[in-house]
């Protein structure tokens, strides 16, 4: 039976003691944070990074983000929003007659098409080529407490052949997307927000993903903090009852997309902890917990030099993701402990960013991410080399065409090799693999094409034993962003 909003899962539970003891080991737990989901700011973005494939257009001004952090005050509001980087914003007057639950919302519109198109290793074909979108709002506050925020996601198709599925961008069958993907309430409390609903969670493991038309979205209830940029930490703890995952209309229990079938329901308490202990240096904790089928921790530590404009900036970073079973085993029917581990040096200088990254995984089994992309920094487009005992390692260079007068263009290439995997199911050994990623963007954050993005991206996966030795792959991404926002008489925001 699926749960609807904020209801509750059926299935066997534990007492109440030991819910809660697990969400408090969850709101304390794990180390690192995925930056590559943080929407970069002209603040925080050093001159010559590229602009990644970020979550950046997944909802409503994220308060968790950091480039809507607070500029004066500990309290988030919509007065002092800076301006977005990558949304065409359209101010609208603001009537003081109107109450600020009207008159101090927002209202997002995204238009998006997609095209995919792989050549897989058994054979077959993937093909989607989809248009659609979302239109979100988000309320002001009454009393300076409560809110809204709700989303509506479509995703339609142009042109997906029956039989050719696997692209995500519509349902497994290739049927269009039309869902209220986000409704919920909120209440604002000091420099923190507590929401229940339908809703957006962004976490290292838990997260929207949002790489096809529309992210994953959660049932449940999280408290946040609201940004802040003097205080040095951020948290994020909640319950979550059901996911509706990228390729899907429907919610479903955590744990049936945990095991990719309708099983026995459960829900799965998180947390999360980010700390900022000194200029430059960054490290996150995570856990999530589901019950009777495993628990997942992350750690997180990166460094960031700091350099001054013109001279070489360095990046350290390092994590970790620990993954066991819990209780009856019920995810793979035996217990299990394994892990990821992955470490990366990056360098950025006169508009090139140069980057290596290794990896290795524990032998006990691969690594489980059904709730939102990876953070290992051996995730590429296709692959994420996570089997059983595989050993990765790659190298990559970017370069932002800014510098050339082309301002708003970027593109990359990436390459990683893969081996030593091995199926613990079958017992045996699998082949090496290796993968290629090459992608150039366009992405202005001024001038009269503000909110556009047009993003092409080949990716090539070699393996030997399949069907085909090749897996190529091929995406074409334009979509538009539009932020309307009430205008107030206040001094703006200074970068």
């Amino acid at each position: 039976m699926r749960a609807s909003v904020l209801g509750t899962t059926s299935g066997r539970s534990r007492p109440r003691c030991e819910l809660a003891r697990r969400l408090l080991l969850a709101g304390c737990a794990a180390l690192g944070a995925c930056l590559a989901t943080v929407t970069p700011s002209k603040a925080q973005t050093p001159r010559g990074l590229p602009v990644a494939e970020t979550n950046a257009n997944s909802q409503l001004s994220p308060p968790q983000r950091d480039d809507v952090a607070e500029q004066e005050q500990a309290s988030w509001s919509l007065r002092k929003l800076p301006p977005q980087t990558y949304m065409n914003e359209i101010y609208w007057p603001r009537s003081p007659e109107t109450i600020p639950f009207l008159s101090e919302s927002l209202l997002q519109l995204v238009g998006r098409t997609y095209n995919l198109t792989r050549d897989n290793f058994d054979g077959s074909r993937t093909q989607g080529f989809t248009v659609g979108g979302w239109i979100a709002w988000r309320s002001g506050l009454i009393g300076n407490i409560f809110g809204v925020h709700a989303a509506l996601y479509t995703s339609q198709k142009l042109y997906a052949p029956d039989g050719e599925g696997g692209s995500r961008l519509l349902t497994a069958e290739q049927d269009p997307i039309n869902v209220v993907g986000q409704i919920y309430a909120r209440a604002q409390f000091g420099d923190q927000e507590i929401r229940g609903g339908r809703m957006l969670v962004d976490t290292p493991l838990i997260n929207p993903q949002d790489n096809r038309m529309v992210p994953n979205t959660f049932e449940g209830a999280q408290i946040v903090s609201l940004p802040d940029k003097d205080r040095m930490y951020d948290y994020a703890a909640g319950y979550l009852w059901t996911i509706k995952q990228r390729d899907s209309n429907d919610f479903i229990p955590m744990s049936d997309a945990l095991a990719g079938a309708d099983t026995i329901n459960r829900g799965t308490p998180f947390g999360m902890f980010r700390v900022r202990p000194m200029p430059g240096l960054t490290a996150v904790v995570m856990d999530y917990y589901v019950e009777d089928f495993i628990n997942s921790a992350f750690g997180q530590v990166e460094y960031n030099f700091q350099q001054p404009k013109g001279v070489p900036n360095w990046i350290l970073g390092g994590n970790i993701i620990h993954q066991s079973s819990v209780g009856n085993s019920l995810l793979t029917g035996l217990p299990f402990t394994t892990y990821q581990a992955s470490g990366k040096v990056q360098v950025s200088y006169l508009g090139w960013t140069l980057f290596a990254a290794g990896s290795v995984t524990g032998e006990g089994s691969k690594i489980f991410s059904p709730f939102g992309s990876k953070p290992n920094y051996t995730d590429m487009q296709q692959v994420s080399f996570d089997n059983p005992r595989e050993k990765a390692f790659g190298v990559s260079a970017a370069y932002d065409f800014g510098g050339l007068g082309l301002n708003g263009f970027s593109g990359g290439v990436w390459y990683t090799v893969g081996w030593d995997a091995f199926d613990a199911v079958k017992n045996a050994a699998i082949h090496n693999r290796n993968e290629f990623d090459v992608w150039l963007q366009y992405r202005p954050s001024e001038g009269p094409l503000k909110g556009l993005r047009i993003k092409t991206q080949y990716s090539n996966v070699w393996q030997n034993g399949n069907v085909r030795d090749t897996q190529p792959e091929f995406r074409f991404i334009v979509d538009y962003t539009v932020l309307f926002r009430p205008l107030f008489n206040v001094v703006s925001v200074a970068y």
